[in-house]
């Protein structure tokens, strides 16, 4: 399994920018878009456009999460994916950290 979240998703996250240290997606999650099992490396979003994300783990349990605009959250560690289970669109600038060589 590959834990790049644009290979996996390329149709949620586009590269808007990359250097050694960083790299920050635009990610867009329409309603009733999926987003398959990965793992995220640090990460903290910052929301564009709120909505409800539904977080699944590896164990099948889930949780709900309501966005707000402005908000800035971590990603959740360990293995999960995302479902949008609102009506609306959401969007995120996220900003991942690169681990060091």
């Amino acid at each position: 399994m590959t834990d790049d979240i644009v290979v996996i998703a390329p149709e949620q996250h586009t590269v808007i920018f990359e250097n050694d240290k960083i790299r920050m997606l635009r990610v867009t999650v329409k309603p009733g878009d999926k987003v398959g099992m990965h793992r995220n490396p640090k990460n903290v979003n910052y929301i564009l456009q709120p909505g409800t994300l539904r977080l699944i783990n590896a164990d099948d349990s889930s949780i709900d999460v309501e966005l707000a605009v402005g908000q800035v959250i971590p990603a959740p560690e360990g293995a999960h994916a995302v479902e949008n289970v609102g009506d609306t669109q959401v969007q995120t600038i996220c900003v991942e950290m690169k681990s060091p060589n």
